[in-house]
């Protein structure tokens, strides 16, 4: 029990850090595309005297703007983030709740009602399992944010 509780108490802290830096990446580039057809979708930017200077920049910008617009909606970045954010904050409930119960773990103050607890618990963690099937991974991430739990606990040299 003592080896299961404490495995997920570091699973849950992996997946909170994952889920807020993808909820960081997300944002920064919804915000950066807004930010950049808003700009470029201005006709006061298009009277700059600069773009005289370099038509062919301001025709490829604008092209490009063009695109971004099309494809922004179908990237739907507002629903990831809502998503992972959502995704971080349960995870981050879970991660305080094996905390606590790694307490009496390692108090050993386990009772019967601690072992339902911790049973659905876990079903919580199915739940939001599923969940992150339909998000996009990044594997890379992943195990930067689980060398980041190691590393955080001092399970590392």
């Amino acid at each position: 029990m003592r080896k299961s509780v404490y495995k997920s108490m570091l699973d849950a802290d992996m997946n909170v850090r994952y889920w807020k830096y993808l909820t960081q990446r997300y944002s920064n580039r919804d915000r950066n595309i807004k930010i950049f057809l808003a700009i470029t979708s201005s006709g006061a930017v298009a009277g700059w005297s600069i773009w005289n200077e370099i038509p062919f920049l301001w025709q490829i910008l604008s092209g490009i703007s063009a695109i971004i617009a099309i494809v922004s909606p179908i990237l739907n970045y507002q629903k990831i983030i809502e998503s992972t954010s959502d995704l971080s904050g349960k995870w981050w409930e879970l991660l305080r709740y094996y905390e606590r119960f790694w307490i009496n773990v390692k108090n050993d103050q386990i009772d019967n009602r601690l072992e339902e607890e911790y049973t659905k618990s876990k079903a919580k963690e199915e739940d939001l399992i599923k969940k992150e099937t339909k998000l996009p991974q990044d594997a890379k991430l992943l195990r930067a944010c689980q060398n980041e739990v190691l590393h955080s606990r001092g399970l590392t040299n």
